[in-house]
């Protein structure tokens, strides 16, 4: 339950109606400064086709081939490469290095294209997590 309608309820018990306003917009106030959105969105270079109408348009009309994208937070980054929050830094490397071992694009070259595009798209996701994770870490 967020902060607005606890500090809503008790303003309500407290004063009635005025005070049930006066605490939803407090509680909207502090859910503004303690509730920070996690996911943030850029842009990244891409290839794939978009499902909007009007992108496409932009993008024939542009020239730009710009997808746009959801930053992987760090729970995620945590979540894709197999391993809880708390583990070491030792076991972040080698939870790496056994992603990169199976996701690389050169093990699957013989499988033809699309294979390799797949392996390419979870080999830079898995790089991507761990360098989340590193950098949260402060480690180089």
């Amino acid at each position: 339950m967020s902060c607005k309608w606890i500090f809503g309820l008790v303003g309500l018990y407290i004063s009635g109606g005025r005070g049930f306003l006066f605490g939803f917009f407090f509680g909207w106030f502090v859910d503004s400064l303690f509730h920070r959105p996690v996911i943030r969105f850029t842009f990244r270079h891409g290839t794939e086709d978009s499902s909007s109408r009007d992108y496409r348009y932009w993008q024939q009309q542009s020239g730009q081939t710009w997808q746009p994208y959801v930053d992987v937070t760090l729970e995620e980054a945590y979540r894709t490469l197999g391993i809880p929050d708390t583990a070491t830094d030792d076991e972040v490397r080698q939870a790496y290095r056994q992603m990169a071992l199976r996701y690389h694009p050169d093990r699957v070259a013989a499988q033809g294209e699309a294979a390799r595009r797949e392996a390419e798209e979870n080999f830079q996701r898995v790089t991507e997590a761990r360098d989340i994770i590193m950098r949260a870490r402060g480690i180089q």
